[in-house]
């Protein structure tokens, strides 16, 4: 042994002598004395006096739980060492971090002693036991996203897998309560953070912990009939491995060849997914082929003894999946095949080298003992896990890709339920508001944040628990447009600004005419620009919203007129003369319009489907900003006799009039076979356009009706395109809407 392991020897018994005699206290001493053995591998040799050093601050004599502490601190030390491959750094943090509800030590002088790498482990321990998990279940992305951010350093992510396997294990010791949460943090972040990471061992002990404390009465059932049909698995696997042993052993290989049953939960899994009774679960067991092998050679060890065991029976051509060649990024490398065995029975083959075992059971620890030639925490190794984490899309096939899109540099807050809300990097209590909803963030007027009342301007952070203050009266101003952040809220808050200015401008535009009839003036066109010359407003809307806010002096009203011509009764105009002015316009005075919408505030309209080419113009609405219509669209007399201030000029921008919009053409026909697509055939083949979608409806009398989705370029083409349409036999109607 070692002279530093002495030491710690030393100081064990010594420990063990000022321990009151009880069970809990013996056990914390036995499992302390059995990592001895693991220190010389495992610890830097000259960090066990800190080791030791740290230990001596626990006294027993002055509190007896602080040796039911621990037992606690070393039983999930030894799951750090033995089954996820931490070090010396991560076995201090796991004592401060489980002995800091016994011994209350100031944070300098921890940090101090137990060193900046240890002390950046205790950090993000402390972070994690910060956040509200009551909500886990619900939203597992976004709480791994969130862990991510507020703990820095990997190995704490490590440790708190450790901690919860402990918690597994002694799952009796907890309330009702606190069991709930072990197994809602089972499922929804320990499960899928041991997948993604490799450490595949344990993500399949917490699967069944879960499903036995969870499903309790399926996996009575399932473990019953497993039991129930050992004996005959076991002759079955031992019929079955027998020629094949012989052929590897005279091929010269050494290899352990094991028969395992599939956990219950992957049973399970499969009898759902499959929708079968147990009894047809054909591959209720897997055979494990482990060889010995040089690195130099193990591919192809591998792909002979692979050999061997296809000689002997028939593989299934669909069920290779070969992990020797590509491994997947986490580490895992094997060979798997499902061969028909004796009696018709499909049989999952594993095979793999003594390392690859390793690195199947422990993941990403064994794989950089082998890479490196030492476990423990490699810059390299935690990177890895960094990015397994962040990039789940990566290391595992069963991930839903669109969950990809959530590993971005955004931050992640709480409500004041404990709900999980993404939000931008930097973004302000204004615009959590806004994205909550639309009245909130019209409404906002600060926030209390972690229990203290914030103003609109805060910046959120990673972890932030944020509860929305309102008020009825408040109302969205220009000064919001420099507080928000976000192009969405931005957005917002223009519209609202629109709004307010439309409602003062309608309330605006009552006034006005009341007031003129009182005063026996007509309001008419020509008097509103009277009145519009004598305030000195540009336009009616600037007139009308003024007057509607209150800053126009009504009085005066009377007074336009006398030091003008007496106003004067316009006859009934008719219905072309409020039709588009042929005047020349310059194109400053036109809304240009285009194909990217994305930062402008205006919207094809839908009652008219306006198409390059077509004659427009633009029609601004309360609160979903300016609507293009077509000059001949069957509301556009209405909007230009009713609301004349907010039409403007607008025209197809003629460099962007190529560039494809989306077009629906509604059409109508005999349901005839093959309708359907030939219609299709036109539209993709023949014009080469991309269609969005295609809905038939069948009608009475053997008719349909349907509406096609395709993107164009211009009107020149959907004329066209609905021309060949007419044409195809059975078509009755074509129309674009």
């Amino acid at each position: 042994m070692k002279n530093t392991n002495i030491q710690l020897f030393l100081y064990l018994s010594i420990l063990k002598e000022s321990l009151m005699k009880t069970e809990a206290q013996k056990s914390a001493l036995d499992i302390f004395k059995s990592l001895i053995n693991s220190i010389e591998i495992t610890f830097e040799k000259d960090r066990i006096p800190v080791l030791i050093d740290l230990l001596s601050e626990y006294n027993p004599e002055t509190d007896p739980s602080v040796a039911y502490h621990l037992v606690d601190a070393s039983v999930i030390s030894e799951i750090v060492i033995n089954e996820i491959g931490g070090g010396i750094d991560s076995i201090l943090a796991v004592i401060c971090f489980v002995m800091e509800d016994s011994v209350e030590l100031p944070t300098k002088v921890v940090d101090k002693r137990i060193g900046a790498s240890a002390a950046s482990i205790l950090k993000g321990l402390n972070k994690y036991k910060e956040l509200k998990t009551e909500k886990i279940h619900k939203q597992t992305d976004l709480y791994i996203k969130l862990l991510l951010a507020v703990v820095e350093d990997m190995r704490a992510v490590l440790i708190l897998i450790a901690m919860h396997v402990f918690k597994t294990r002694n799952f009796n010791r907890f309330s009702e309560d606190e069991r709930t949460l072990v197994l809602n943090q089972t499922q929804s972040l320990f499960v899928p953070l041991t997948h993604r990471i490799g450490l595949y061992n344990l993500k399949t002990q917490l699967e069944e912990f879960h499903m036995k404390h969870a499903e309790s009465e399926m996996y009575r059932i399932i473990a019953k009939k497993l039991n129930e049909t050992k004996a005959a698995r076991d002759a079955y696997i031992e019929n079955f491995v027998a020629p094949v042993k012989k052929l590897i052993s005279e091929a010269g290989y050494k290899a352990k060849v094991k028969g395992r049953p599939k956990s219950i939960q992957s049973i399970w899994h499969k009898m759902k997914t499959q929708a079968v009774p147990f009894e047809e679960v054909y591959d209720l067991f897997a055979i494990r082929i482990i060889l010995k092998s040089d690195l130099k050679n193990e591919k192809a060890v591998c792909w002979n003894v692979y050999s061997i065991f296809t000689d002997v029976y028939k593989p299934h051509p669909k069920r290779l999946r070969d992990w020797i060649s590509f491994p997947k990024l986490s580490g895992y490398e094997s060979l798997h095949t499902t061969v028909l065995g004796p009696d018709n029975q499909w049989v999952e083959v594993q095979i793999r080298t003594e390392r690859m075992d390793q690195i199947a059971e422990k993941g990403s620890a064994a794989h950089w003992k082998y890479k490196t030639g030492k476990s423990g925490e490699t810059d390299e190794r935690l990177a890895l896990i960094r990015d397994a984490l962040e990039n789940p899309t990566k290391y595992s096939d069963e991930e839903d890709q669109n969950k990809a899109k959530l590993y971005s540099d955004d931050s992640i807050v709480f409500t004041p339920n404990g709900d999980l809300i993404g939000i931008g990097k930097d973004y302000t209590v204004l615009d959590f508001a806004f994205q909550i909803h639309t009245k909130i963030g019209e409404t906002c007027n600060g926030a209390i944040v972690n229990g203290k009342i914030q103003p609109l301007t805060y910046e959120l952070k990673n972890g932030d628990t944020i509860k929305i203050l309102t008020n009825k009266n408040k109302k969205p101003n220009l000064e919001w447009l420099e507080i928000a952040k976000g192009n969405k809220t931005k957005l917002k808050i223009k519209r609202a600004l629109k709004a307010i200015e439309f409602k003062s401008s309608d309330d605006g535009k009552e006034i006005i005419k009341q007031k003129l009839e009182r005063l026996k003036i007509e309001f008419s066109e020509k008097n509103i620009e009277v009145l519009m010359k004598y305030f000195n407003k540009k336009n009616p809307v600037e007139f009308y919203h003024d007057a509607g806010e209150g800053k126009i002096d009504l009085s005066k009203l009377k007074n336009a007129f006398e030091k003008s011509e007496q106003p004067v009764k316009e006859p009934e105009k008719s219905i072309k003369a409020i039709e588009p002015t042929s005047e020349p316009i310059s194109e400053a005075d036109y809304l240009l319009i285009d194909n990217n919408m994305t930062h402008m505030d205006y919207t094809l309209s839908k009652c008219c489907s306006p198409l390059p080419g077509d004659a427009i113009f633009g029609f601004i609405t309360v609160n979903k900003g300016t609507k293009i219509h077509k000059e001949n669209c069957p509301n556009a007399h209405d909007m230009r006799s009713r609301y004349p201030y907010r039409i403007v000029r607008a025209k197809w921008n003629i460099k962007d009039s190529e560039k494809a919009f989306s077009a629906n053409i509604y059409i109508t026909g005999r349901d005839v076979q093959g309708i359907s697509s030939e219609i299709s055939g036109v539209v993709t083949k023949e014009f080469n356009l991309q269609m969005h979608a295609i809905s038939l409806k069948s009608l009475k009398d053997q008719m349909f009706e349907g509406l096609i989705s395709v993107r164009i370029n211009n009107k020149k083409q959907i004329t066209d395109l609905m021309n060949r349409l007419k044409m195809v036999k059975g078509v009755t109607g074509v129309m674009h809407r």
